[in-house]
């Protein structure tokens, strides 16, 4: 079993920058271990792709703008995003959504997967983490170590 959990997101971005906290504060209180990857994926769009390729099991940790209330955690699978390829004209513009798409493509498939999303307060230049968002951290790690050890045990 090889796990990756990925944050995604812009830290320059305020509360984009979830995903990537999320995974700097997992990391530290994880550590090291065989089985997992902790990945911080930043904005790398399709240079996430060799980091997931060998994967058998995928999280995404992220902020989605669902409609709920900032802070509120919501969980689904990836198949549940929208999968698709618009015209950039620059690397840099992929979004995750392209990402999934190019992974389908690719035959990226993890044999389980798991998005965790926060639903964010502000996504403005400059701006830091909410504390609506900041205090959803937690939480989310905590959901993340659940949703591994679940896999390890579905393993044995």
């Amino acid at each position: 079993m090889k796990i990756a959990v990925l944050g995604i997101g812009n830290p320059l971005l305020g509360d984009d920058g979830f995903g990537v906290e999320v995974v700097k504060k997992l990391s530290q209180t994880l550590g090291e271990s065989p089985d997992v990857e902790i990945i911080d994926g930043g904005s790398l769009g399709i240079y996430l792709l060799p980091y997931l390729e060998d994967k058998t099991h995928l999280i995404v940790v992220d902020v989605i703008n669902f409609g709920g209330k900032p802070g509120e955690i919501v969980k689904f699978k990836l198949e549940d995003i929208p999968a698709y390829i618009s015209l950039k004209v620059s690397e840099h513009q992929i979004t995750f959504h392209e990402v999934i798409a190019l992974m389908n493509l690719l035959g990226i498939k993890p044999v389980e997967n798991l998005v965790i999303g926060v639903q964010p307060k502000s996504n403005k230049w400059g701006d830091n983490i909410s504390d609506e968002i900041r205090r959803a951290i937690d939480k989310v790690i905590d959901e993340v170590k659940k949703q591994i050890e679940i896999w390890r045990s579905n393993a044995n």
